[in-house]
């Protein structure tokens, strides 16, 4: 049995959807690997023949010979994922479609691949796989939530791991809380289920041994749950730099009440968690109020971005423009509520009402959703489908776009460059020993980037200002070059965009 498990690349290589991959370099880089494709291998029977294709950083093999191809969808894959389905039925290699976005709008996907799998394939595997063998797979396969201890290892001797920054770690699934634009919820569930400390330490010790210096622990919010979060925490401490070991710099998803609990922040940094993204999401408390995020109406954001960032956690924040409370000076309004952070990078989305969640249910009760645009819109886009209340959907995308012109403007970069280098907390380890250079078949990025945008003048000042920071304060240089180079790849996006506009516009006239 031959089996081709295919992630699809994203939609809209412009929209921020595409920030996954890495820009303004010719060897193709994702930032996290795809660990959606390796977790489902690892359930697929023992003996079949598996073969993966990330697509952000490889060409999927149209022409492979396979007796099953897997797609796992997510909201900016819809598309693409529906072609590649297509595709390979018209070989005769039948199709079998999953993930977040199968999960929570099948209804897509009926019809167009010979299986869907809805929910946490775990519970569904056994019986898939007999399915398999005897030659009749079943058109819909429910599943129920999955016992997060007994998840095999992951199949990351598939994948192209020269093309990954960073490695993943699920360690969690669901979230408490109840945002009104989030879909997580949905799909996984508000109880929050635990992958048990030693099961973390096995994952950690596979991609260690295969040359990751950097893993991303997925998780919807490590700190919501401070028992298990300083568990695992202290289970880290254990094995990092350890034994011989170079320390590992890991990132995660937090929310920003955690700077409550200097404590565990403390922990984190012992840890060798050095990002966390924060969904901080805008400085306006109408907005936050009507998005239903309390968690960030009880605690002083500012105060909280610079105690989370002083006790040496680097924060990437989540920024959304068009609530029903933002009128067309929000966008000023958000720029110099970021300009006061301790904040270099910024994920800039115009609010996308994703189906299934309270507030596409809001806006379509309202005749706001339009509905063309919703299965291909996610989080992080700079489009919307819904109707803004206080101004035209042309003008929201415009200020969002220029939003993110404007943090990345060189000037303003740089401004938040010089604050988060003077309040990030130095880290109990010396991550420098980590450099991606050392691992054998890696070459980080940044190698590409920095020869490529110091050719532009703005871009060369930040490059230069920031290497003057790394000289004042080395201990931190492995966070200020991570930082620098996802800001470069943003930049040299951004300018690619720019480029594909005007030679649109040239065509047209």
């Amino acid at each position: 049995m031959r089996i081709y498990l295919i992630a699809p690349a994203p939609d809209d290589a412009s929209d921020t959807t595409a920030e996954i991959s890495m820009a303004g370099v010719k060897t193709p880089y994702t930032l996290s690997a795809a660990a959606g494709i390796v977790s489902v291998a690892a359930l697929l029977p023992q003996e079949a023949r598996i073969r993966l294709c990330d697509e952000v950083v490889q060409e999927v093999d149209l022409e492979a010979e396979a007796d099953l191809a897997g797609l796992s969808i997510n909201v900016s894959q819809v598309a693409r994922g529906l072609e590649l389905a297509a595709a390979f039925r018209r070989r005769g290699i039948p199709v079998v479609m999953g993930g977040a976005h199968v999960s929570l709008a099948p209804e897509l996907f009926r019809g167009k691949a010979d299986a869907i799998v809805i929910g946490e394939f775990e519970t569904a595997a056994p019986r898939f796989a007999a399915d398999l063998k005897a030659g009749g797979l079943q058109p819909e396969y429910r599943c129920g939530q999955a016992d997060m201890a007994e998840t095999p290892l992951p199949r990351w001797d598939l994948y192209p791991n020269d093309r990954a920054i960073s490695g993943v770690v699920q360690t969690s699934r669901g979230c408490p809380f109840d945002c009104t634009f989030c879909d997580v919820i949905q799909y996984v569930g508000r109880k929050q289920r635990h992958k048990p400390p030693e099961r973390v330490l096995a994952e950690l010790r596979q991609l260690y041994d295969l040359g990751y210096r950097e893993v991303s622990l997925s998780d919807d919010n490590f700190t919501v749950y401070r028992q298990r979060t300083r568990a695992l925490l202290e289970a880290l401490i254990a094995w990092n730099g350890t034994g011989g070991r170079h320390p590992v710099r890991f990132s995660t998803q937090i929310s920003i009440d955690a700077a409550r609990d200097p404590d565990l922040l403390a922990m984190c940094n012992r840890a060798g968690l050095r990002q966390v993204f924060v969904g901080i999401e805008t400085g306006n408390p109408e907005s936050l109020a009507e998005a239903n995020k309390r968690q960030n109406l009880r605690i002083d954001l500012g105060d909280a971005c610079r105690t989370v960032v002083g006790a040496g956690l680097t924060i990437r924040a989540g920024l959304i423009v068009g609530f029903d409370h933002d009128g067309l000076d929000c966008f000023e309004r958000q720029f110099a509520f970021a300009q006061s952070l301790p904040i270099v990078g910024f994920n800039v989305s115009a609010l996308v009402a994703p189906y299934a969640t309270p507030l596409y249910a809001e806006m379509k009760r309202a005749g706001r959703i339009v509905d063309e645009d919703t299965h291909r819109l996610a989080a992080g886009t700079r489009m919307t489908n819904l109707i803004p209340a206080r101004m035209t959907r042309e003008q929201l995308t415009e200020g969002r776009d220029w939003l993110k012109a404007a943090l990345l403007a060189p000037d303003a970069a740089m401004a938040r460059f010089e604050t988060y280098a003077h309040t990030l907390g130095s880290p109990c380890q010396d991550m420098t020993r980590s450099a991606w250079a050392t691992a054998s078949a890696r070459r980080h990025p940044l190698h590409e980037l920095v020869p490529l945008m110091m050719k532009d003048k703005g871009a060369r000042r930040v490059i230069e200002g920031v290497r003057d920071l790394i000289a004042a304060r080395p201990e931190i240089g492995y966070d200020l070059t991570s930082i620098l180079t996802l800001h470069l790849s943003e930049c040299a996006r951004a300018a690619g965009h720019r480029a594909r506009i005007g030679r649109q516009l040239e065509t047209v006239a």
